[in-house]
């Protein structure tokens, strides 16, 4: 078996993505939990509840593609016990992928394999489509969009926009069959589409991967009687200032999220990075910072003495060990987000960090910050 690139060009909200496995169907859009790490089930209407899920088990994801419509349209999550099991099946020359972290196009006698070793009941024959194409991917470390409880429309606009949950679509430099799979349904008179070039700033051009690619050409399309949401969204990507929870909010709308997902994912965003929109920097601070942190309600880095701030990532538990081991005095991690302005003065001439800021220039950073400080890690003072 040869790896696999990804077929789609994702549009652009940050949202989730799957609940364990749901499928197209001609009258409704379902999603079916069937046991499983973890899962979600949909009906018209219906809400969602979410099954605990065993993180001491290597998870994989099977995905059925229609080759013939251009887009996914049947997925689901399983664990696997023996990763060298599904190897053998798989590929039992895999040393190329000695992680099996690529990406697998499954034959069917492979996904007999497969259902009856891991009892799996993965089975996109019952969908009766003339041409499908199975994938298997192993699931990656860290933040997912796979891991939100609801169904993202990435990878499932097409579906979606016929079955009319979703209302808006839009790609940035999409791929031609992807495309082609969208025109066939404004011929139809199904769809509205509207194209937009934006040449790529002269300034940008020296940091370009492929210097010759000098604009960008955003693709949208909705359902018919949808028009209005294109040049909304377009006003939106156009207002000039930072990205913020309120334009997330906006953009989800108009994308077709039912506000619940909204909520939800704007209140996952402020949990795991401190908010929407921007980098999420760090700084450790001791016992009399924390304490004064706590009596001005966390709306202000203490003033007293130069800090370190680092960038954010809650997938690098390492960095977090390590500030806390290089600092001493430390009681406490802090993360918080700045204004847009305060970030390119940051990042001017050291993108990656970490700054030392001195004790005169923290009131500067605490007027420019976004939303109050988190304190995510406490210990005890030494």
């Amino acid at each position: 078996m040869t790896g696999k690139d990804p077929l789609h060009t994702s549009e652009s909200h940050r949202g989730g993505l799957v609940p364990r496995q749901h499928f197209l169907d001609p009258a409704l859009f379902v999603a079916i939990d069937d046991g499983g790490e973890r899962g979600v089930r949909y009906g018209p209407g219906g809400h969602s509840s979410i099954e605990g899920s065993s993180m001491s088990q290597a998870s994989f994801f099977l995905s059925a593609f229609d080759l013939d419509r251009w887009c996914s349209v049947l997925e689901t999550r399983f664990t696997v016990d023996d990763i060298a099991a599904l190897q053998t099946i798989i590929d039992p020359d895999i040393d190329a992928d000695p992680e099996f972290a690529g990406c697998y196009i499954v034959e069917p006698g492979e996904m007999d394999a497969i259902n009856q070793r891991f009892e799996v009941g993965f089975d996109p024959a019952r969908l009766k489509l003339p041409e499908v194409e199975i994938w298997l991917e192993r699931e990656r470390k860290g933040r997912s969009i796979r891991n939100v409880p609801y169904l993202v429309h990435t990878n499932f606009e097409l579906p979606l926009m016929l079955e009319g949950r979703k209302k808006l679509a839009r790609f940035t430099d999409v791929l031609p069959r992807t495309e082609e799979a969208f025109d066939r349904w404004v011929e139809k008179g199904v769809f509205h589409k509207e194209v937009f070039v934006e040449p790529i700033p002269e300034s940008l051009i020296p940091y370009l991967i492929d210097p010759s690619h000098r604009a960008v050409r955003d693709v949208y399309y909705t359902l018919k009687g949808e028009e209005w949401r294109i040049p909304a969204m377009n006003l939106l990507w156009k207002a000039g200032v930072g990205w913020n929870e309120y334009f997330e909010r906006l953009e989800g709308m108009l994308f077709g999220y039912e506000d619940w997902q909204i909520d939800w994912w704007i209140a996952h965003r402020n949990e795991q990075s401190g908010g929407i929109g921007g980098v999420s920097f760090c700084c450790t601070v001791d016992s009399e910072g924390l304490k004064w942190m706590e009596l001005a309600g966390f709306k202000a880095l203490p003033p007293f003495a130069e800090i370190q701030i680092q960038i954010y990532d809650p997938d690098e538990d390492t960095v977090t060990a390590a500030l806390f081991a290089e600092d001493e005095s430390a009681v406490a991690l802090a993360r918080f987000k700045l204004s847009l302005e305060m970030q390119r003065r940051l990042l001017d001439g050291n993108t990656r960090g970490p700054w030392q800021i001195n004790r005169e220039q923290i009131p500067e950073i605490n007027r420019h910050l976004k939303r109050q400080v988190d304190v995510l890690l406490r210990q005890s003072a030494p």
